[in-house]
């Protein structure tokens, strides 16, 4: 799994997807203080995260798993939002003044 923020929404009429009420979101790989590297992708949206949030992706044969994605020609989706990450006991994310304002 990779950490992402959500960028944006990506809207397609046109879907050969299969996926009943899919939303795809723009996200971009971030390290683990939510910083992105400039470097965005495509993810179905399996849970309702919103624009701003750090999530968890799934990328590959793996994201068919899920009964919604099965068999279904998907490559990435969001399997998590992310609450708190804690990297040698240290909370890498939120940042402190994020999380007290």
């Amino acid at each position: 799994m990779t950490l992402a923020r959500v960028r944006g929404t990506v809207v397609a009429t046109a879907r050969a997807d299969g996926v009943a009420g899919a939303r795809f979101l723009l996200v971009e790989d971030c390290d683990q203080r939510g910083t992105g590297r400039n470097e965005h992708l495509v993810a179905l949206d399996l849970v309702g995260a919103d624009r701003g949030q750090l999530v968890l992706l799934a990328q590959g044969s793996s994201c068919r798993w899920d009964r919604r994605t099965e068999d279904r020609p998907i490559d990435a989706v969001v399997l998590a939002i992310v609450d708190q990450i804690d990297e040698r006991g240290h909370i890498q994310f939120p940042a402190a003044e994020t999380a007290h304002g």
